[in-house]
């Protein structure tokens, strides 16, 4: 039975091997993308699990009131990590965590890196695969481990152990430490990217920090507990420290410390303030793949079983003369599915070989993503290849196998065959087809435009004009002196926070009503150097720099005085912590603190102390800046310090933003066009049915005088009312989804516009009636003699 399936299989792919091919490509694709789907989903899941306490380790976060609200805060007190090991019962371990991205140097190297200062517990609560040397001598102050990364860059080949490294403090001051361990680096899907690891006590020192002070806080706190029954009692007695916190920190109250299990602390840290550690995908990213992947196997599915039925109804006599000879419908169905199902396996074969290129592909796309194609590392992903085989093979075979092998043999053996029911179900496929490629090709079209309008929107200041820079406080007045040197460069101004890079939370207070607001502790020739525009009043500058801080002058944005209701806002003034108030002199106009992926903030400006300038704006042309940067380089090792020069275009901070966006818009016109291809092939295929079902009509009907014209518009009407049923249809849902998605990606967004939906309609209805013109115009055309004798 088994051989008789195989050859007869056999000698139909390679009868109908232009069909054959178009199926295993189109289901290879849709396989291919799946593929991808699946490590996209298992680098999210994976996220932490490589941790050998993964189910027992807790963060310690805690929540404060913000504007009616609950705000998640990840940072917590240092001391916090003491107390709870001390006093509550139950918790195995606590690992408090803080950083610092300090260089680091052997010899006249310096490299800057990710510094972790941590508990010892730190390094057996969480998984490091130690390649050298011993863990724990991690306790030992004098001590660090580095990555095998780190080591590179450092010793080059050289064995790392027992070699000195020195680290370097903000202000310039260098401890000595021995290399004591080499760890294997930490995945991408991890929430923590440490270079070095060295004792929490080494901060204290090097920072003159008081781990005893309730003031002092740090990245995370981590405690470590078998039994998850005792969450709500750790959580409850968790509370005990609330009064001493928020006495200590008057400015900073909070309402509760809550515990997040591990499995849950990469997607908590997309969402909290101060979190300190690297989030897991964001949902969309995560979302998204998947349900893309979905809609381009149900195309690719659709157009199979459409081809399957064309391919079929040239077999009608092999169908009806088996039945006739005692074939059940089972042997035939078997017969059906068991030739879907080595197509499928071929395709297969062929979506592997693509994903070979698309999945690495895909991770390029992304700076925090590694994921490659592999069959050892998730057995699972066997599992997933067979259910996905099963899958399509069923979703694919099951109509055409039902529906040819219903067919009476007496009907088929007279040519009345029932073949024109089959039209109905295949016109909803590709109805449904096309209503996918339409919503495909509305998102791709979307965040084209869309990756248009955040590349060019105006963000409130001369962002192309700017030269960012980090330094030491204690450079920048020398740095400064040997910049305004150089006539290339119109101004430099040194400031604490800077745009687009950072800024402090904290809550004001003007009359009855109490406000969150962004603040920006600046220079006095940082706003005008960095090009915001000026509203009302005036700007700081360095003639009044000394009685605007006196004072307590500030400036403003426009969404502060607004959210105030402000009129006239010069003069004005709030309260900080009820106590300290300040005097608005000026009020500029709204610019992005933190690029298009959040909304614009009320901020507050105020002057910052001279000796706390740890950046540097510089205002210059931009056929310019190339040029300066070099100087700056050449300078800056003039200057006799540690700090690895770190100077960039203001452009290069939005980089990442400008990557993700196009990494978008990539993944999302590589879906429009595959859905596109895949739903003109099935276009085609069912124009190729319709016309081998009327082939002897339109014999007749040229015979009878009809001309190309009209036969045309016979032979793809029902298509063209098809296209404009799913155009509307596909319209509505790619405008809601398109909507949904960048909503949940970013708070500035262009606006979806009518014109945006007609050219995603006409592109795909310009393509669709090419590809029944290409068909049907053959067909009517044709000697209508051929046409009657067509069988």
């Amino acid at each position: 039975m088994f051989k008789n399936y195989l050859l007869i299989t056999f000698r139909n792919l390679v009868k109908n091997r232009t069909f054959t091919i178009i199926n295993i490509i189109g289901l290879g694709l849709a396989i291919a993308i799946c593929t991808v789907a699946f490590f996209n989903h298992m680098f999210n899941y994976e996220f932490d699990r490589h941790n050998e306490h993964f189910d027992e380790i807790y963060r310690v976060t805690s929540f404060r009131d913000m504007e009616g609200r609950e705000q998640e805060f990840g940072s917590v007190p240092a001391t916090l990590g003491l107390q709870v090991k001390k006093d509550i019962p139950g918790i195995k371990e606590t690992a408090r965590l803080t950083r610092s991205n300090s260089p680091v140097k052997f010899g006249d190297d310096i490299f800057q890196a990710s510094i972790a200062y941590v508990d010892t517990e730190f390094i057996d609560m969480f998984t490091f695969k130690i390649l050298n040397g011993d863990k724990e001598l991690l306790s030992e102050q004098g001590n660090v481990l580095i990555s095998r990364e780190m080591a590179g860059k450092l010793f080059g080949d050289d064995y790392a152990v027992g070699k000195r490294v020195t680290i370097v403090n903000d202000n310039n001051k260098e401890y000595s430490y021995t290399v004591a361990a080499v760890f294997e680096n930490l995945p991408l899907n991890c929430s923590f990217r440490i270079d070095v690891l060295t004792h929490f006590d080494n901060f204290l020192a090097m920072w003159d920090s008081r781990d005893t002070d309730w003031k002092f806080n740090i990245t995370a706190l981590f405690v470590q507990f078998s039994d998850k029954s005792l969450v709500p009692q750790i959580t409850q007695q968790l509370r005990n420290y609330i009064v001493v916190q928020n006495e200590a920190r008057q400015d900073f109250k909070i309402n509760r410390w809550i515990l997040t299990p591990l499995d849950k602390v990469g997607d908590s840290t997309r969402t909290i303030w101060n979190a300190g550690l690297f989030p897991a995908l964001h949902p969309a990213a995560a979302k998204a793949p998947p349900i893309m992947a979905i809609f381009i196997l149900l195309i690719a599915c659709f157009n199979f079983a459409n081809t399957s039925v064309a391919i079929f109804s040239r077999r009608l006599k092999e169908i009806g003369l088996r039945k006739t000879f005692g074939a059940q419908r089972k042997q035939l169905i078997q017969q059906f599915m068991f030739e879907t199902f080595i197509i499928c396996s071929l395709a297969m074969l062929v979506g592997i070989a693509i994903a070979q290129w698309l999945v690495p592909a895909y991770s390029s796309l992304w700076s925090y993503m590694s994921i490659e194609l592999t069959f050892t590392e998730y057995p699972v992903f066997w599992i997933f290849l067979v259910l996905l085989l099963g899958v399509t093979g069923f979703m694919a075979g099951v109509f055409p196998a039902m529906f040819v092998s219903s067919f009476s043999p007496v009907n088929v053996i007279k040519g009345n065959s029932g073949f024109k029911k089959s039209g109905k179900f295949s016109i909803v496929l590709l109805t449904l087809q096309f209503i996918i490629s339409v919503m495909s090709l509305t998102m791709g079209v979307v965040f084209e435009r869309n990756a248009r309008f955040q590349n060019t929107v105006d963000r409130g200041y001369d962002n192309k004009k700017i030269i960012f820079m980090q330094l030491p406080g204690q450079n920048f007045a020398s740095f400064r002196n040997e910049l305004l040197q150089n006539p290339k460069i119109i101004s430099v101004a040194g400031t604490q926070n800077h745009i687009e890079w950072g800024n402090g939370r904290k809550t004001i207070k003007s009359e009855q009503q109490q406000l969150e607001v962004n603040f920006l502790d600046v220079g006095p020739e940082y706003l005008a150097t960095m090009g915001v525009r000026l509203e009302e009043g005036r700007l700081f500058d360095e003639a009044r720099a000394s009685a605007d801080r006196t004072n307590g002058s500030v400036i403003i944005n426009k969404k502060l005085a607004n959210s105030f209701n402000w009129d006239v806002s010069s003069e004005k003034t709030f309260f900080l912590n009820d106590t300290i108030k300040y005097t608005v002199v000026g009020v500029v106009d709204d610019f992005y603190s933190n690029g298009v992926w959040s909304e614009i903030q009320p901020t507050v400006m105020r002057l910052s102390s001279t000796d706390l300038y740890y950046n540097l704006a510089v205002r210059a042309n931009e056929e310019d800046q190339a040029s300066i940067i070099d100087y700056m380089r050449l300078k800056w090792k003039e200057q006799g310090t540690n700090f690895i020069f770190n100077g960039r275009r203001q452009e290069e901070l939005l980089q990442e933003e400008k990557d993700i966006n196009g990494s978008i818009l990539k993944i999302n016109v590589f879906l429009a066009i595959a859905a596109t291809i895949l739903s003109l092939i099935g276009m085609y295929n069912l124009v190729s049915i319709n016309i081998i079902k009327r082939t002897k009509e339109i014999g007749i009907r040229k015979i009878q005088g009809a001309s190309i014209p009209l036969l045309m518009y016979l032979l793809s009407r029902k298509f063209i009312i098809v296209l404009l049923i799913s155009s509307a249809t596909g319209l509505l849902g790619g405008y809601y989804l398109t909507e949904v998605f960048m909503d949940s990606i970013w708070d500035y967004f262009v606006d979806i516009t009518a014109g945006m939906l007609i050219f995603s309609a006409s592109a795909l209805a310009l393509s669709t009636i090419l590809t029944i013109v290409f068909k049907i115009y053959g067909s009517a055309t044709k000697n209508p003699v051929v046409s009657l004798r067509y069988e």
